[in-house]
């Protein structure tokens, strides 16, 4: 039997359409089976600045011409340091972008000079106001003259006891959780039996007390089977005090083999301790990664074995972004939570990646 022309074309045709379906299925399966070997949480960095930074609304210069005439007030709990400089970035980028004017004020971590600046801020006069309050409590009678002032309130990193505009900032407990599930799953797969760890904690900030109790929830099971034994707390904020307290530690638990600490100035300060005691067999782990960290994984002088960080350059441009659709009566998302990743030293691409990605917000 003679097959015509269009037989075969259609046949042909046919064919084609098979393989692309068939095509298409695999890479489905190939990408569901991606999807259940590599848990969501630990997506590269990379990744998640791509995703989140698409889901920030930067304005375009014929859209900001909207915005002349806004003032946005910004109290900061603190500017110094690598994390508060990518969040200042993010915030006077995002200010540049919408068209706005900053006023941007420092409270250096004092509760007084947080007072006066939110102050010094509504006698000036501004249209909206976005803070990392410093305490949850203490914070509240100033915020409350705002309020009352009908000024609209966007808090970043920390929350105050009140009901504000909108909060930007991340899960707390999952910031210490994700490094806590980490830390378990290393001592499963290493088979270790007996595990001494020192803590450097907060209990000053909701923030700080949510990402402890996340890793020492995450723990919890390795430490009633007696696996794990917290042989030493204490609380520490700053990098220099964390050296020393993490240094006299470190001498008085000489069988010591992790260490976790809660943000990324106690994190810097337990390496430099660490480095000077000689003791580089010692496993340290954290949150919120900075260059100075991600070099020091790459590294062999200590074993910063894993940190779990966020994205405070995002953090800081949502803030804003946030700020100035309040000021303009629109809808405002009233909880924005910044994407995390925990970073381990054995991925070299993903320290690697980490450094590339924030080398030019911290030096804008």
């Amino acid at each position: 039997m003679k097959i015509g022309i269009k037989s075969k074309l259609s046949n042909i045709s046919n064919f084609v359409k098979i393989i692309s379906v068939l095509m298409a299925v695999c890479s489905v399966l190939i990408l569901v089976g991606c999807g259940n070997n590599e848990n969501s949480k630990n997506e590269s960095l990379e990744k998640q600045v791509k995703e989140f930074n698409s889901s920030i609304e930067k304005k375009k210069s014929a859209d900001a011409s909207g915005n002349e005439g806004i003032v946005v007030g910004s109290v900061n709990m603190g500017m110094n340091g690598e994390w508060f400089s990518e969040v200042m970035n993010g915030i006077k980028n995002a200010g540049k972008d919408m068209g706005v004017t900053l006023k941007m004020l420092d409270s250096e971590s004092d509760t007084d000079k947080e007072a006066a600046n939110i102050e010094q801020l509504l006698s000036e006069g501004i249209d909206v106001l976005i803070i990392s309050p410093i305490d949850y409590n203490i914070s509240v009678q100033s915020l409350q003259k705002v309020k009352d002032a009908g000024i609209p309130i966007i808090t970043w990193n920390t929350t105050v006891n009140m009901e504000v505009t909108a909060t930007v900032g991340v899960d707390g407990n999952a910031l210490g959780g994700d490094t806590g599930d980490y830390v378990s799953e290393y001592i499963k797969t290493n088979n270790l039996s007996s595990v001494d760890m020192i803590l450097l904690t907060n209990t000053s900030y909701e923030i700080g007390i949510q990402r402890c109790n996340g890793f020492k929830d995450a723990i919890k099971d390795l430490v009633d089977e007696g696996i794990v034994n917290i042989v030493a707390e204490e609380d520490i904020e700053m990098r220099e005090d964390a050296e020393v307290v993490a240094k006299r530690l470190l001498k008085e638990h000489d069988d010591v083999a992790m260490l976790w600490a809660w943000n990324q100035s106690s994190l810097l300060g337990a390496v430099d301790a660490v480095k000077k005691s000689g003791k580089n067999d010692i496993i340290i782990m954290g949150t919120d990664m900075s260059m100075e960290l991600a070099n020091d994984m790459l590294g062999n002088e200590v074993k910063l074995q894993a940190v779990t960080t966020q994205l405070p350059y995002n953090m800081g441009y949502k803030a804003v972004v946030n700020a100035v659709k309040a000021a303009k009566g629109e809808k405002v998302e009233s909880k924005v939570l910044i994407p995390l990743d925990t970073i381990v030293k054995s991925d070299d691409a993903a320290v690697n990646q980490y450094i590339e990605n924030h080398k030019d917000l911290v030096s804008e």
